[in-house]
């Protein structure tokens, strides 16, 4: 039989070599474990610079249309500036026409009154009449408007029931109290 030392060093050569191999299961799993972290890290990696490239790509599309929206507007307003100018040159040209006629009418009643005195009695129904033509000018185009307004709904009321800008009503608006003080 085996003294009892023979097995204490039997026990003893047993634990070196299984603490020899212990160690370096515990480096390979802490290798095992580096490697996991690394491809995690990987994988992170690339779905960070996937998700980047998106938000790129949306923020890029989004800046194209905010330009694209900003050219509109721009190409709007200038429509609008246009339509504008030309109403107010129409406007212009119309006070023009309805203040040459009444220096021609002024003219037409001093000839009238100085060639015959009788006649001027004749001529105060149409001057009587004059009054009526605004009824016949631009409130007549747009009846819809001036029924609206002389219930007293609002600009922006008439504008949307209309389906006009508000700018629009404005100008009929105007254009027809212009038309007013030319007849009185």
């Amino acid at each position: 039989m085996m003294s009892n030392w023979t097995y204490i060093v039997l026990l003893g050569a047993v634990v070196a070599v299984a603490s020899l191999f212990l160690p370096r299961k515990q480096q390979g799993r802490e290798a095992k474990d580096t490697r996991n972290m690394e491809i995690a890290l990987e994988q992170f990696m690339e779905n960070t610079e996937l998700d980047h490239q998106e938000l790129v790509k949306l923020v890029s599309a989004l800046r194209e249309e905010g330009k694209q929206q900003t050219e509109a507007g721009k190409q709007r307003l200038a429509e609008l500036e246009n339509k504008c100018l030309l109403l107010e040159q129409q406007l212009a040209f119309l006070q023009q026409q309805r203040q040459n006629d009444l220096l021609m009418a002024a003219q037409t009643k001093v000839d009238t009154g100085t060639a015959k005195t009788a006649p001027l009695a004749e001529e105060l129904p149409p001057v009587v009449q004059e009054p009526e033509q605004p009824a016949s000018g631009i409130q007549l185009r747009y009846p819809d408007l001036f029924d609206l307004y002389n219930q007293g709904k609002s600009i922006e009321a008439i504008a949307k029931k209309l389906s006009m800008n508000k700018g629009e009503v404005q100008l009929i608006l105007q254009l027809a109290k212009q038309e007013e003080k030319a007849y009185v």
